[in-house]
């Protein structure tokens, strides 16, 4: 038992038909935009982690390097200086300042009568390696310098 539709009916079947493929294909064009997009999102993401390593592992080092010149500037010799100096770098390391993405590599020491110069090396170990250029770490220098405040008694 066969019922026969009226060709109204029939023609609205067909436009049904017609425009759910065309949904299919423009749901299929969003997915295929939304997937192309979410690959360059997370690039950049990830970009940004490291630029973000890389400005926080900088500031840790110019506020380690003023900290040193510091403590440095308050001895009136240079091994009294040196060692002041070594006691900063300690604590920063106590504080966590050096961790896996900042670690502490060294520093320099100039004294002289009137002033201190200190120039501290960290390198910067990125979250996410750059692939394209194949590094993983950066190394930055920082300096400060500050005039000797200790009470030094001039030569004659």
């Amino acid at each position: 038992m066969k019922i026969k539709v009226p060709s109204s009916l029939q023609s609205e079947k067909r436009l049904l038909k017609a425009t759910s493929k065309t949904r299919r294909r423009k749901y299929g064009s969003s997915l295929v935009e939304t997937v192309v997009g979410s690959i360059f999102i997370v690039i950049i993401a990830l970009f940004l982690v490291d630029v973000a390593a890389i400005v926080i592992c900088q500031t840790q080092n110019d506020a380690l390097a003023k900290h040193c010149a510091r403590a440095a500037s308050n001895f009136d010799t240079a091994g009294k200086a040196q060692q002041a100096i070594n006691d900063v770098v300690a604590q920063f390391k106590a504080s966590n300042g050096g961790s896996k993405i900042c670690v502490y590599l060294g520093n320099t020491l100039n004294y002289q009568a009137a002033q201190v110069l200190v120039v501290t090396t960290v390198e910067c170990n990125f979250p996410v390696p750059i692939p394209l250029v194949g590094t993983s770490y950066i190394t930055m220098r920082s300096e400060a310098t500050e005039p000797v405040v200790a009470d030094v008694i001039p030569p004659i």
